[in-house]
């Protein structure tokens, strides 16, 4: 931070001091860029992140994007996807446990073993939230964050998937009646006919 404040001075000494200073913002316009980009939060984040070593998993984003329609139709809660489904919760809760893991147990005695970050992942992951087990590096911190968000998508999607699953088996029962009642009606119709 001393280095940015120090950098900010000097940018605008020299701008202060130059005789046309229209003339040297034009010359000098990427040291503003610089300078608005140093003192930019997001840009401190992503700095913070790659010191961390979480760059790499912002990558995930884009395998993400390229797969789309096939992810959308692995989340959809079927009978064929549930295994499918669960075996993704599982590898969340141990990708985002060994990251937390990694990341917090030379620095914090909660994280004494790889079973404690896994149940900091299941416990923030199922949004329960008990508290025992808490991150307290910036890297972990992150990573809980990654954790909530993705717990509260995967609620999401169940209960979005329940809804559907309902609406579906109210409309088959729906119909079913409906064909039952034709199918009554037809056999009243013939026998009758047949009186």
């Amino acid at each position: 931070m001393a280095v940015l404040v120090s950098f900010v001075v000097m940018f605008f000494t020299r701008w202060w001091v130059a005789e046309d200073r229209k003339v040297w913002m034009k010359a000098n316009w990427f040291d503003l860029v610089l300078v608005v980009l140093l003192s930019s939060p997001i840009l401190r984040m992503l700095m913070a992140l790659r010191l961390v070593g979480l760059v790499p998993a912002l990558r995930i984003g884009v395998l993400i994007r390229s797969n789309r329609e096939r992810l959308m139709r692995m989340l959809v809660l079927s009978g064929e996807s549930l295994p499918a489904a669960m075996a993704m919760i599982f590898g969340t809760v141990f990708v985002f446990g060994t990251s937390t893991y990694l990341l917090e147990h030379g620095h914090n005695p909660q994280f004494g073993e790889l079973p404690d970050g896994l149940w900091w992942a299941f416990v923030t992951l199922t949004t329960v939230g008990y508290g025992d087990i808490v991150p307290i590096t910036s890297g972990g911190r992150i990573v809980a964050v990654f954790t909530m968000i993705f717990g509260i998508v995967v609620y999401s999607l169940v209960i979005a998937n329940l809804t559907v699953f309902l609406e579906n088996y109210g409309h088959q029962h729906a119909a079913a009646k409906k064909t039952t009642a034709e199918a009554a009606v037809k056999a009243e119709a013939v026998e009758k006919g047949q009186e």
